[in-house]
């Protein structure tokens, strides 16, 4: 995502190439299911970046004159004003937009983005194609965060590789192929790190670098054009389309198919600008213009579609997100004119020195709103504020150390316990819902003796056996359950054992927003039983879920099944009015609620399984929060001047009280305290 440089010959072609990246990457961002193999521009921008920047350092240190100063210098004249302009702008309107948990998140984000360590922060938070990505305004400088690092680390080498003379291509050669290697390993291994982690994606731009060292050495590899360049552009040019066409987000990415934008790159700048594609098509004047402003309309264009959805919600239509794009090219084209150009015609050290000043004051400026919490002061309405509360979910809230002392050795699962000081008579197991659950149903159970303690993986169900395959990897997910279950068995103080777990989507591998003939590509297997791969997705989480219930069951524990909440078909966040000013205002939806109907088609997915399962074990409780968050018409996210939830399908912390104080009738039946007349499954669900 560089500029050309005054020191190489101008490249009008290459130029172009960066308009078909910026653009692809623009569309997919705004229109994903138009163009859902975008995001690939990325890739392309690497490649150009590794061969522009690497003929610069390789036609200095041939020339004797190589400085390390002058090439910073020259990054930071390059990046820095447009990066600090898009990101002061960011911090401004989130100043007017987000709430404070939200405008937290900027303010690290803001940071990392200035630190060049915004991918470290976002592989640290989640993956890519989250649905809470949409919602963060600086998530795409996780690329500028890879190529920086690279250019920390890249003068160096090869200023030492250098020396190697007619062997340097072969030590450039090697660094990309062990580049290659662990991007394959980790995209399959850890996804999120090979997508965002400079070792897995150094190979890009180091494959742009192979070919500045083939031109410095040897010339350009057809110096005259001619049909062979004409073939090399026009398979180019046919690798990126295709990339942008069969690549999608459920593709392991970037892996093996990484392999087709940044060949696809490689060719056609290898074509040259006398290769007919290059020269009609990349060279066209509109291309051209489109690639000089590349660099500030990714910048731009992200932060806009990001706010346009924070502010409007399901509002955000093709309409207002075309116009968001128009928007990012205006601000593009006035950043280009007016504030790169004329930084860059001026020589000395002082506008260098201006910048990085300039960026460590908004470093101060972003830590201090993460230190402040977001600055919740600019919430005047109290409940506004205490709506914004209730979707900050803490990781104090997902696990703590406290009860740690009191499990074997290597066992992973995120711990809590209600009072660590004295012993656990019962044990809540699951994922990210049993975790929601947790919370409100310790402080009940506390009322009633028993002492709770949780062990959850994230995604994780609790299954005996069971884990999550995906791109081949199995996760952890079976270590962390096993070991509680585990616990459980051999704890003779454990008296009861709650299951909680996002049941719909384990069995179903699908979310509500899903279309129906959707299906995560997650798969849940039973690694130790080798008859299960020829099983479906339902037979596997049948088998598991009877075997879980039927060992915790004859070892004498009182097993408690607690239903999943029902989905929302919209973002928690949408049922917060806000009014910062007379310019911007956040209204709710109409309604914090789902139609009864399409969470009771949304649960029909999976309630006969479950009630098929259930059946055989009639002494185990349950408990269905459904009759309780639910009426004939409606499931309620917001109950009572609270906000319940703090997504589309996790509770919030109040959410999680308003519940558990609901659920404190039934609890003597879940626990087994109640008189033995009638059905402890009926009583305990409450119909």
């Amino acid at each position: 995502m560089t500029h050309a440089n005054p020191h190489l010959a101008y490249r009008a072609d290459i130029d172009g190439l960066r308009a078909i990246a910026v653009l692809a990457v623009v569309l997919f961002h705004a229109f994903p299911a138009w163009l859902p193999g975008g995001f690939v521009g990325v890739d392309v921008f690497f490649v150009i970046s590794g061969y522009l920047i690497s003929s610069i350092i390789f036609k200095a240190l041939a020339g004797g004159d190589f400085s390390f100063a002058d090439f910073y210098l020259r990054r930071v004249r390059r990046i820095f004003p447009a990066l600090l302009l898009v990101i002061l702008a960011s911090l401004a309107l989130g100043w007017n937009v987000l709430l404070p948990f939200e405008y937290r998140e900027l303010g690290k984000h803001a940071a990392a983005g200035l630190g060049f360590v915004a991918n470290l922060v976002y592989w640290r938070e989640a993956g890519y194609f989250d649905t809470a990505a949409e919602l963060k305004p600086l998530l795409h400088l996780w690329s500028l965060g890879v190529e920086e690092q690279f250019y920390i680390l890249w003068p160096a080498v090869a200023v030492v590789a250098w020396r190697l003379k007619q062997r340097f291509w072969m030590a450039v050669a090697l660094l990309a192929g062990v580049s290659f290697a662990v991007g394959l390993v980790l995209t399959v291994q850890a996804p999120v790190a090979g997508y965002f982690l400079l070792p897995a994606r150094a190979w890009e731009l180091l494959a742009g670098a192979l070919l500045a060292l083939r031109v410095q050495r040897r010339g350009p590899l057809f110096p005259r054009g001619g049909r062979l360049a004409d073939v090399a552009a026009g398979l180019g040019f046919t690798l990126c389309l295709a990339a942008i066409v069969v690549i999608d987000k459920t593709r392991a990415f970037p892996g093996w198919w990484a392999l087709l934008p940044v060949s696809g790159a490689v060719l056609m700048i290898a074509a040259g600008e006398r290769a007919w594609l290059n020269r009609v098509l990349l060279a066209n004047r509109v291309m051209v213009a489109i690639g000089l402003i590349s660099f500030p309309l990714y910048l731009w264009h992200w932060p806009l579609l990001a706010f346009v959805r924070i502010v409007l919600g399901e509002g955000a239509g093709a309409f207002t997100l075309a116009g968001a794009v128009v928007a990012a090219l205006i601000a593009a084209t006035l950043t280009y004119r007016l504030l790169e150009i004329p930084l860059r015609r001026r020589g000395g050290w002082q506008p260098v020195a201006g910048l990085v000043l300039t960026s460590l004051l908004v470093v101060g400026v972003a830590t201090n709103i993460v230190v402040r919490g977001g600055l919740d002061f600019r919430l005047k309405d109290a409940q506004a504020e205490r709506d914004a509360r209730a979707l900050d979910w803490t990781d104090a809230l997902r696990g703590e150390t406290d009860c740690e002392p009191a499990l074997p050795a290597g066992t992973t699962g995120k711990c809590l316990q209600a009072d660590p000081a004295r012993q656990a008579t019962a044990l809540i197991i699951g994922d990210s819902h049993a975790n929601h659950y947790y919370w409100g149903l310790s402080e009940s159970l506390r009322k009633q003796g028993v002492i709770l303690m949780q062990l959850q993986g994230a995604g994780c169900p609790p299954l005996k056996g069971a884990s999550i395959l995906k791109d081949g990897s199995l996760n952890g997910c079976r270590q962390v359950i096993d070991a509680a279950i585990d616990y459980a068995l051999r704890t003779p103080g454990i008296e009861t054992v709650f299951l909680g777990g996002r049941w719909v989507y384990h069995a179903s591998g699908r979310e509500l927003k899903d279309a129906a003939d959707q299906v995560s590509s997650e798969m849940l297997v039973l690694p130790e039983r080798p008859e299960s791969k020829d099983w479906g997705r339902a037979e596997v989480f049948e088998h598991a879920l009877d075997d879980t219930l039927r060992t915790l069951t004859a070892a004498g524990k009182r097993v408690v099944f607690l239903h999943g909440v029902p989905e929302l078909d919209f973002h928690a966040r949408e049922c917060i009015a806000w009014h910062p000013n007379r310019f911007i205002s956040r209204t709710p939806r109409p309604s914090c609620a789902t139609a009864r109907a399409l969470a009771e088609a949304r649960m029909a997915e999976v309630r006969p399984l479950l009630g098929h399962v259930l059946a055989r074990f009639p002494q185990v409780a349950q408990f269905d929060p459904v009759p309780l968050m639910c009426d004939a018409a409606a499931c309620y996210g917001k109950r009572d001047g609270l906000l319940l939830y703090r997504d589309d399908d996790h509770l919030s912390l109040e959410g999680s009280y308003w519940l558990a104080r609901r659920m404190e009738a039934q609890l003597p039946a879940l626990l087994g305290r109640a008189g033995r007349g009638g059905d402890v499954g009926e009583v305990a669900r409450g119909l």
